[in-house]
């Protein structure tokens, strides 16, 4: 309250000519002076309220610089510097607005002893006229900088902003305010232009074009850096790439999408209102596209063959009702950045996803022999490429062959909207050298430019576009100043995830080994049913939609000897070895057996009847223990009768310490419980291995088969009893994990600690989901039946390595798998094992399979799972190698942008200090933005890739990490 008047007021001015009468408040610090003094101050801040004490009413009230003295030395002076020109015009009364204090009613006098130009004199003030002619109004160039930034930044509208001037001038009589919002329109529509002429070389003649000449003539676009672009920052020789390596080091990828929340309302518009950038910028010219409606066909033959996906047929007919203009379909790089934009006429339509493929095509050319390899990723990509080379050798002959070579996909989280077979046909971690190119960037820019879509909506044609452009230019600019920063991240992220993915291949590599080289022969390739369009072969699914029942794969488990053989395969166990397995058995049950006492108060008939079962086969096999283990014959005749069998201590080798085994000459005996022990450890990881795949296929076929409750029911208790047999399963490897300890015999790298989120296991009866190449397998299938497990290392320099577990410095991971779907605690059903008369699926088709069948379907899951865990591989394999591509790019764009800027600063445009001053600013701007991507690249790159010896290029550099890389695998990829 104190600010509201001032003691100073009504002494005597430090002039001693008059007293203190003004104040400013927009001045640091200032204290009151007398009328003349006040404006002498504010010779250079004519922009300041005077606040000026009313003696009669007793408070400050706010003037207008040009009202303080009564004469004309108050008004604006301009063509001096702020000081009065002797041939000054009469004042002229102007419209003033500032940022900082709104809107002002003042007096201008204009220079007469120079340039005459009256929208000169104001230029020179920092002041842009509304007019040419006679300005009457006119901005000053900080508001117009403030005005941008602020509509960039928050999407205000023109209107809300010069309503806030005019309130912030006087918030009570607003309408009192001069209204300049149909001025500011115009002028906050030129301003954007010539910062661009400015920015990107319109004011230097031709010498951008020089400089730039496989550009369009004259454009104002800003281009991604780390995108491919011939003769400025890709590598020499380029074209003479590999193809196995130039498909992904130098391929530009781009994303498609439509938006319809940027339309147009039809009305009555200005003929002669058209976009001030006249096709120079992301969006053709007017001209240009409307001859392209009225020449190519609107409406496709083609209709989507995934019959609920309704894009291309615009959903909703009713929504574009009295719209001109529904929305627009943008091309943007993998690294968002918006590289064309063409306004949509009733619907997303092939013709105007071509014509904006077709501007991508021309913002950057290349020789014919010279192309790199596009890919183009889009959601309705299934019905798109279907004709799209015919039609471009119809309407777009010129550039007919980009489509003719280029990759299609279709963003990962949409195409499982799509039907089954467009997954494997477009998703794009089944195509060789795309990176991680996900695709689904497309629509992080619609969460910025539909902040803008009301606002278009009710502007004109021209006015629409030009606003479109500006926020389109401002959003790639945001991402030039941060694409290192984002490299960085995206490197680092490639880097940790290509460890684990080649880590986690090379272990089912281990575990497949058998098969690997006939796998590794298949074509990667999909192949579409000619019978029957819709159907859709890949290595990568399920070509037959049998699975097995519960209770075929008890049997075949029962039956099976392929893990027995191989432990039990020297003849010489004989006799001591079938009932050392015996034994091993009788040990497991009673851990079943303990496990279920556990769960009831009292003993049920089912209990009772496994401890008669237990004690008979105790009885027999106790007799010829003492055959056996000679030794301790004394110790098993004291066994107490009262126990429990499952409490009975069987007196293996495993219950004596290694001393005690000494002593009582066991020694031969532990060391064959020791190769049983692992004979079995393998056996429980294959088939803990088989019991997780059928639990996933069998969550699956409830999803998709069990309808009604009944169903569902049933399914239910079905899963539960795979879940008892999987928890059974990881309870007897802690026992005999525990026992292998025991006899000293544990290699902790060869069988490490099991918990239930090392089950986790990727689905392979369904399609692949979005995130799948960003989880890791549980340590399970990192396992083989002879128990190798291995972690993946990155030393600190950023080489990345793999050690195997059995070292015992080797750290254990630190970070947490994902536990996928399967339930966190454990539950055990009331019979231990599996009821061998339960099936897993109930209907049709999903029983009665041979055991012939069995093993093709369980051989089919681990082709799957091999095959997508590849395709895993190979695409952060890829992503790395781009990210250092790209880094590489970057730093060369920004040099070149460097040399160019210098060059104009030096060249025989420089026409003044201004011109030479600016360019020499942006010269050092670009050599900053080089100097940090070099910093974070030397960082954060690989030696291997990132430091390319002088005779060699980056592509040598990949050929001989590759080579490097291929030691971690046990066959010749």
């Amino acid at each position: 309250m104190s600010q509201e008047a001032d003691s100073r007021i009504g002494t005597r001015c430090f002039c001693d000519q008059a007293i203190r009468q003004v104040r400013c408040l927009e001045c640091f610090q200032f204290a009151p002076l007398c009328r003349s003094c006040w404006v002498h101050a504010h010779q250079h801040q004519p922009f300041h309220w005077a606040h000026v004490w009313d003696t009669e009413h007793g408070y400050f009230h706010r003037q207008d610089i040009s009202t303080i003295l009564d004469s004309d030395l108050s008004a604006i002076p301009l063509g001096h510097d702020g000081d009065i020109c002797p041939q000054a015009s009469k004042p002229s009364l102007m419209t003033l607005v500032d940022h900082d204090t709104g809107v002002h009613a003042t007096k201008v006098t204009f220079c007469g002893c120079h340039d005459s130009n009256k929208w000169r004199q104001l230029m020179d003030a920092n002041l842009f006229p509304a007019t040419v002619a006679e300005p009457q109004t006119a901005f000053s160039f900080r508001t117009l900088r403030h005005w941008q930034l602020i509509t960039l930044q928050s999407k205000i509208t023109a209107y809300d902003y010069v309503r806030a001037l005019r309130r912030q001038t006087d918030n009570v009589f607003t309408g009192n305010v001069p209204d300049v919002y149909k001025q500011f329109q115009f002028v906050s529509r030129i301003w954007p232009l010539l910062e661009a002429e400015k920015r990107f070389g319109g004011v230097y003649g031709n010498h951008m074009n020089e400089l730039y000449p496989r550009r369009p003539q004259d454009n104002v676009m800003v281009y991604c850096p780390a995108c491919p672009e011939a003769g400025v920052n890709m590598e020499p020789n380029w074209d003479k790439t590999p193809p196995e390596l130039s498909r992904h080091l130098n391929t530009i990828f781009n994303t498609i999408d439509g938006n319809f929340k940027t339309g147009n309302y039809a009305k009555n518009n200005d003929p002669n209102d058209v976009s001030l950038f006249a096709g120079r910028a992301y969006m053709p010219n007017q001209k240009r596209h409307q001859h392209y409606l009225e020449a190519v066909p609107q409406i496709q033959k083609e209709k989507a063959t995934c019959s609920h996906l309704k894009v291309e047929n615009g959903a909703n007919r009713a929504k574009f009702k009295n719209m001109s203009v529904t929305g627009n379909v943008n091309v943007q790089c993998s690294h968002m950045f918006v590289c064309s934009s063409v306004d949509m006429k009733g619907g997303e339509n092939h013709a105007t996803v071509d014509l904006a493929i077709k501007l991508r095509v021309e913002s950057c050319r290349f020789d014919k022999d010279k192309q790199p390899h596009r890919v183009f990723s889009y959601d309705n990509m299934c019905s798109l490429a279907v004709n799209i080379v015919q039609r471009w050798l119809k309407f777009h002959k010129d550039d007919a062959d980009v489509v003719q070579k280029a990759s299609w996909t279709i963003p990962a989280c949409h195409v499982n909207n799509h039907h089954e077979g467009c997954n494997y046909l477009y998703c794009y971690v089944y195509k060789m050298c795309m990176g991680h190119f996900h695709g689904e960037t497309a629509e992080y820019a619609w969460a910025i430019f539909n902040a803008i879509g009301p606002s278009v909506l009710q502007m004109s044609i021209g006015h629409r576009i030009d606003t479109l452009i500006i926020h389109y230019g401002d959003w790639n600019w945001r991402k030039v100043v941060g694409l290192s920063r984002q490299l960085e991240k995206d490197l680092n992220d490639a880097k940790c995830k290509y460890v684990e993915k080649r880590d986690s291949f090379a272990g089912l590599c281990r575990l497949f080994d058998s098969k690997i080289v006939q796998w590794n022969a298949m074509d990667r390739s999909p192949h579409v049913d000619p019978n029957s369009k819709r159907t859709v072969f890949s290595i990568y699914s399920h070509n037959q939609e049998k699975s097995p029942t519960l209770k075929a794969l008890v049997d075949k488990e029962m039956l099976s000897s392929d893990i027995i053989a191989v432990c039990s395969g020297n003849v010489k166990l004989g006799a001591v070895a079938s009932w050392m397995m015996e034994g091993l058995r009788l040990f497991q049950l009673q851990n079943r057996i303990r496990m279920l006492a556990r769960t009831s108060a009292t003993p049920t008939k089912s209990l009772c009847n496994q401890r008669s079962k237990l004690s008979a086969d105790l009885d027999a096999w106790r007799k010829l223990q003492k055959r056996y283990m000679v030794s301790i014959a004394s110790r098993i005749s004291r066994q107490p009768d009262e126990q429990h069998p499952e409490d009975q201590l069987l007196l293996l080798p495993s219950d004596f310490t290694p001393a005690e085994c000494q002593q009582l000459r066991l020694i031969p005996l532990a060391t064959k419980q020791i190769q049983m022990l692992e004979a079995m450890l393998g056996e429980i990881i294959a088939n803990l291995q088989t019991t997780v795949k059928n639990l996933s296929a069998a969550f699956e076929r409830k999803i998709k088969d069990a309808c009604g409750q009944d169903a569902n029911t049933k399914s239910i208790v079905q899963i539960r009893k795979i879940e008892a047999k999987r928890n059974d399963l990881m309870g007897d490897y802690d026992l005999f994990r525990e026992a292998l300890n025991a006899l000293d015999g544990l290699d902790e790298g060869k069988w490490p600690p099991l918990a239930l989120k090392d089950t986790f296991r990727k689905p392979t009866e369904r399609r692949r989901n979005p995130g799948d190449s960003r989880v890791l397998e549980g340590n399970l299938w990192g396992m083989t039946s002879a128990g190798h497990a291995r972690w993946a290392l990155t030393n600190t320099e950023g080489t990345l390595i793999i050690a195997s577990a059995r070292v015992e410095k080797a750290p254990r991971p630190t970070g947490e798998l994902p536990s996928g779907k399967l339930p966190e605690t454990l539950e055990h059903a009331e019979q231990p094992g599996i009821n061998a008369d339960g099936w897993i699926w109930s209907a049709g088709r999903l029983k009665h399979m041979s055991m012939k069948e069995i093993e093709v379907w369980e051989e089919t899951n681990n082709r799957i799972q091999w095959a997508r865990s590849e395709a895993d591989f190979e695409r952060w394999q890829e992503q790395l190698e781009v990210k250092h591509a790209d880094f590489m790019r970057f730093i060369r764009y920004a040099a070149y942008a460097r040399d160019v800027w210098l060059k104009l600063a030096q060249g025989p445009c420089s026409s003044s200090l201004g011109h030479i001053a600016y360019r020499r600013e942006h010269s050092n701007m670009w050599e900053s933005l080089c100097a940090e991507a070099e910093g974070r690249y030397n960082h954060c790159g690989i030696p291997g890739l990132r430091i390319v010896t002088k005779g060699k290029t980056f592509v040598d550099n990949v050929a001989q990490w590759r080579q490097e890389e291929e030691k971690h695998f046990s066959f010749n990829r």
